[in-house]
């Protein structure tokens, strides 16, 4: 659950340092109990109203993202923030609203599975028992309420429709009855319809976007960058850019290439067919897990080196290239297997991340 945290919060389009992809394993590799079932150490539980809000939206995030990334054989799992704006640029719909609150808010997440199916995904946790967690669910009303109140939601073709859910976690405290999560199917409210031909523009935000995250999570800040936001600092930035946006694309353009040449920082991770680093981290205390006492994470992340030469010939790609690109082809389903004090996460044969808790 840690990597899928740690993954899912990794920004897919921003500039600057972001250390949400160690942040999970730091922060949370204590707050987890050793119940049989999911819940939290009485340490955690005391946390102020602040905190214990975000370990709820991340924990909401993380435990039905990889219970559905299992059962529906996810392969792309992509921001829905980031794909309702590359695909509303792309079928020119950009003043298409997209909040971050609210009964405008986009869903949270937008997936793709093995199939070519599309599902739509809201994400709601909490601390505060069963009732409170009922109520984030929401009810068709009228009028609406909680997520399934949102009216964002993304409307794809016939044959290409999946999932529509809202899922709810109810997290609770060990010594109790256990965490409990509840997924419902929510019918859509003023949906933003998707195209049968508009579905390569979807593909293409999706490939962006799980792209873009597995670089940053590498090491390749700038050429994630590139990825995600090609033709300005937003996805959906358009060619037709001023002279000031191509002289920023430029630059960044041979940064990325600078990044991508440059081994002096990258190491080969998983033999030689990956590139990117690998991190260790001691932990202030140890932390029992499995009952063995935890005093130190290795954390190794990497890109196929396929991929990374690709790039560095073509940071830039038109859309119809990327569709066609040797990169995106080797997207595929997402995986996270564990063993005790190790987990590793696969996306196809794109990247490859592993976790290791050492004594």
């Amino acid at each position: 659950m840690l990597m899928m945290i740690g993954y899912l919060t990794t920004p897919t389009s921003s500039t600057g340092v972001s250390l949400s992809e160690f942040w999970a394993w730091v922060r949370y590799l204590a707050a987890i109990s050793e119940d049989e079932s999911l819940s939290l150490t009485n340490s955690f539980a005391e946390l102020d109203a602040h905190q214990k809000t975000i370990l709820s939206d991340d924990f909401g995030m993380g435990v039905p993202m990889l219970w559905l990334s299992e059962h529906l054989s996810l392969e792309q799992i992509v921001d829905g923030r980031y794909f309702m704006e590359w695909v509303a640029a792309s079928v020119g719909a950009a003043q298409r609203r997209t909040a971050k609150r609210g009964p405008n808010k986009t869903p949270d997440f937008v997936a793709r599975d093995t199939a070519g199916r599309w599902h739509v995904i809201e994400c709601k946790g909490t601390q505060s028992g069963s009732e409170f967690s009922e109520r984030q669910l929401g009810t068709k009303g009228p009028p609406p309420t909680g997520g399934i109140a949102q009216k964002c939601s993304i409307k794809f073709p016939a044959g290409h429709t999946g999932q529509r859910l809202v899922c709810g976690l109810n997290i609770t405290v060990q010594g109790g009855t256990g965490s409990v999560l509840k997924i419902v199917d929510p019918e859509p409210d003023e949906a933003f319809e998707i195209g049968t031909n508009d579905l390569s523009d979807a593909k293409e935000a999706a490939d962006r976007g799980v792209m873009s995250r597995a670089l940053r999570m590498a090491g390749f800040e700038v050429t994630a960058e590139t990825i995600a936001s090609p033709f300005g600092r937003k996805p959906g930035s358009t060619r037709e850019v001023s002279r000031k946006t191509k002289q920023m694309l430029d630059s960044r353009s041979e940064r990325s290439k600078r990044e991508l040449r440059d081994n002096a920082e990258r190491q080969a991770v998983f033999g030689r067919q990956f590139q990117g680093r690998t991190v260790s981290l001691t932990l202030p205390r140890g932390v029992r897990v499995n009952e063995r006492q935890v005093r130190r994470v290795i954390i190794k992340q990497g890109v196929n080196r396929d991929i990374l030469e690709a790039l560095e010939q073509r940071p830039i790609e038109e859309p119809a290239e990327v569709r066609n690109s040797s990169w995106a082809q080797l997207i595929g389903r997402s995986l996270i297997e564990n063993d005790g004090l190790s987990a590793r996460m696969h996306i196809g044969q794109a990247f490859r991340s592993e976790l290791i808790l050492e004594e």
